[in-house]
């Protein structure tokens, strides 16, 4: 799948050539405008994996407010272009948080570079912070200590408090079962009963009644099954 590119540039020959040199590099040029208002109507239609962006263009809306608007409605990153490279200018894109910032004029090889390396970074960022939603943290015995979700077992309920049960170990938390099921709300966490909610991966099979994973018969209330069901592939 070519990457989506697209381009806010007010030099109409700028805009020709810099799409006629990424396309050359198999990117995919999704649009090109020279204004921040049409921009923001073709980003929310073409979702581009990546904006390249003039500071100055046309309209009321110059290319550093363009980007702080970008950066509150999307998690999409941008390149600067432009011949402006003054201190002012430059704390002025520094808040931004831009993926890269080229200046006026500019090469082939340096663009490609260029966007390269902000897809590259921008592709980091995203893992890291899918990681970091793919674990919790738990108290236990004062330190906190991080676990997979993948690595849960299944949630039991006891009163006001709840057991975390992973392959390794066992963690008794101070929460409802309502409040874990909250947490966890990826969709192979299914509640089967009233005291367990359990990780549908780590199902080994199904009986009438009961779901066995690794060893532990975890009753299914009949008010529960057909929900866990829906999530059950059958041949």
């Amino acid at each position: 799948m070519p990457v989506k590119i697209y381009i806010v540039e007010d030099e109409p020959l700028i805009a020709d050539t810099i799409a006629l040199a990424l396309t050359k590099e198999n990117y995919d040029i999704v649009g090109i405008t020279d204004n921040a208002k049409e921009a923001l109507f073709d980003i929310e239609e073409y979702k581009p994996d990546l904006i390249l962006i003039d500071i100055n263009i046309k309209g009321n809306i110059n290319g550093i407010e363009l980007a702080d608007r970008i950066n509150g409605k999307w998690q999409i990153p941008f390149i600067f272009l432009t011949s402006q490279s003054d201190k002012s200018t430059i704390d002025q894109v520094k808040k931004t948080h831009p993926a890269g910032f080229i200046v006026k004029p500019f090469n082939e090889a340096g663009l490609k570079s260029n966007i390269e390396i902000a897809l590259f970074k921008h592709r980091q960022i995203k893992q890291e912070l899918q990681n970091v939603k793919s674990s919790v943290f738990i108290k236990n015995q004062g330190e906190l200590i991080k676990i997979d979700k993948q690595d849960i077992l299944y949630v039991e309920a006891f009163d006001n408090y709840a057991k975390i049960i992973t392959s390794q170990n066992d963690y008794l938390i101070s929460f409802t079962l309502k409040s874990v099921s909250e947490k966890l709300s990826e969709a192979f966490f299914v509640r089967v009963h009233r005291s367990y909610l359990i990780n549908i991966q780590k199902i080994t099979s199904l009986c009438e009644g009961y779901a066995l994973i690794d060893t532990k018969k975890i009753p299914v209330g009949r008010t529960y099954k057909d929900e866990l069901m829906k999530h059950i592939s059958l041949l």
